[in-house]
């Protein structure tokens, strides 16, 4: 029986189809309210906290706008925290997360702009926030996200291209990109057996690759019950190699940000602890000393190679949690909606 969690994965592509033109127009009513801004604060959490990175890379690179990520905790003292110049967006699938909304209050408290990420626009968050992007995915049954990510790291671009007054490269394509990923990915041979790693699974990237990584590892933790984590590749060097050993893989995801010499690098400290090495990376790549290779015949902007690589992460999710006999859409433990601070 199909489960959502597929049905889900399957259905991305139309829902970035579907939701351009009325998500272009509420990225640019954002965009106008943030005029006057010096910097941008984004609070979010789990997935929504990986299309956060996104967005703080992509800003940063794309428009020159400084990205700041909330610590929601702090907010619930509306004395506490000074946002003077701040732009505020919360990004949150179900906008229930009284967390979430608190960030967006205090920005309005002092009179800056709120915008909301969320797939119910008349949610708590959503009714609190000045704009609203709606993420206009439809119900999502699966515990583990996809199509809602997937909407986000749309919805985001859109935005930075409304803030840079310029498409960023490649946005009008993506749902095609999106597209033909899914269906190579269904189609592909991938490598489970390296991947169902009995002592972890560690995913590195770099840049847009780091946001990547954290959802690639978020959705394979969620779905199959591997121990996966994941680190930008300074962070791994400095010290997570050292725990890592014979039993352990590393999932290597390849964007711009990371070099050839990076690459090989990671991947030989890796092999010298011990661990068995995969690597992801597009066609334009070149082929690098690892166990095994997951190779992407895409030609895209690096920011939407970055989705790509997530999506392939989703269906190794979806094949790992068939591997290990899994329910795919109720992970253990878990629920959609998590209503803590």
């Amino acid at each position: 029986m199909t489960t959502h969690f597929e049905q889900e994965i399957l259905s991305q592509a139309r829902v970035l189809r579907a939701r351009r033109d009325e998500g272009a127009q509420q990225a640019a009513r954002v965009a106008r309210s943030w005029r006057d801004i010096n910097y941008a604060l984004v609070g979010a959490r789990g997935s929504s906290d990986n299309a956060a990175m996104f967005f703080q890379y992509l800003a940063g690179r794309e428009s020159g706008l400084v990205v700041a990520l909330a610590t929601p905790s702090l907010y619930g003292d509306p004395s506490r925290l000074d946002l003077s110049g701040a732009g505020v967006l919360v990004i949150s699938q179900s906008g229930r997360s009284p967390g979430m909304r608190e960030v967006v209050e205090h920005a309005r408290r002092q009179g800056r702009p709120g915008a909301a990420l969320t797939n119910d626009v008349s949610s708590p968050l959503g009714v609190a926030s000045d704009v609203v992007i709606d993420m206009a995915a439809g119900p999502e049954r699966a515990v583990a996200s996809t199509k809602t990510f997937s909407a986000s790291w749309h919805a985001l671009a859109q935005l930075v291209s409304a803030i840079k007054r310029a498409d960023v490269g490649g946005l009008e394509e993506l749902p095609d990109v999106v597209e033909t990923v899914v269906t190579w990915a269904m189609g592909a041979s991938l490598p489970l057996e390296a991947l169902d790693a009995d002592h972890g699974l560690t995913v590195v990237g770099r840049g847009i690759g780091a946001a990547a990584a954290s959802e690639v590892a978020l959705k394979i933790r969620e779905v199959t019950g591997v121990r996966a984590e994941s680190y930008a590749a300074s962070d791994f060097a400095h010290g997570p190699v050292g725990a890592d050993g014979v039993g352990a893989t590393l999932l290597l995801v390849v964007t711009d940000e990371m070099t050839d010499e990076l690459c090989t690098l990671t991947l030989e400290g890796a092999r010298r602890a011990g661990m068995s090495t995969v690597v992801l990376r597009p066609r334009s790549r070149r082929s690098l000393a690892c166990d095994a290779e997951i190779v992407l015949d895409v030609e895209v902007a690096n920011w939407a190679l970055g989705l790509a690589h997530v999506i392939v992460g989703q269906v190794l999710a979806l094949r790992l949690g068939q591997r290990r006999a899994r329910p795919i859409d109720a992970s253990p433990g878990l629920s959609k909606v998590t209503l803590g601070v």
